[in-house]
């Protein structure tokens, strides 16, 4: 299971769902977390999404537009995403490589905000 082996979980709230993140990714892994996802949020018709970034200490620029190819598959979709938890050494890295960050991509600062952002005000 991809969970135990990956660190990664995926949670379920009304038909939205938070995936959280290992600290550690590799392409393997990446690619794994990409079809669990989109094949869970297909199956239950779900309407957002948190990628929860809070353990990722690196994030190079392959990561990066992984899950920005992720998250415009889930808009294709028709799923809400957004990215929490992105550290600011994560973020520094990030403007250091010059990844292109005009994207749509909403962001927030915390899970708190994030839910605020697609719709779950309570859990």
């Amino acid at each position: 299971m991809l969970q135990e082996v990956y660190n990664t979980s995926i949670t379920v709230i009304d038909d939205s769902f938070i995936v959280s993140l290992p600290a550690e990714m590799t392409d393997e892994i990446i690619k794994k977390i990409e079809t669990m996802v989109t094949v869970k949020a297909y199956r239950y018709h779900l309407n957002g999404g948190i990628l929860n970034f809070s353990m990722v200490t690196v994030m190079d620029t392959y990561t990066f537009h992984a899950f920005k190819r992720l998250t415009d598959i889930f808009y294709l979709m028709g799923i809400h995403t957004v990215w929490v938890g992105l550290r600011p050494g994560v973020v520094s890295g990030l403007m250091d490589l010059n990844v292109d960050v005009s994207s749509k991509i909403k962001m927030a600062s915390n899970l708190e905000t994030g839910l605020a952002l697609i719709g779950i005000t309570q859990l």
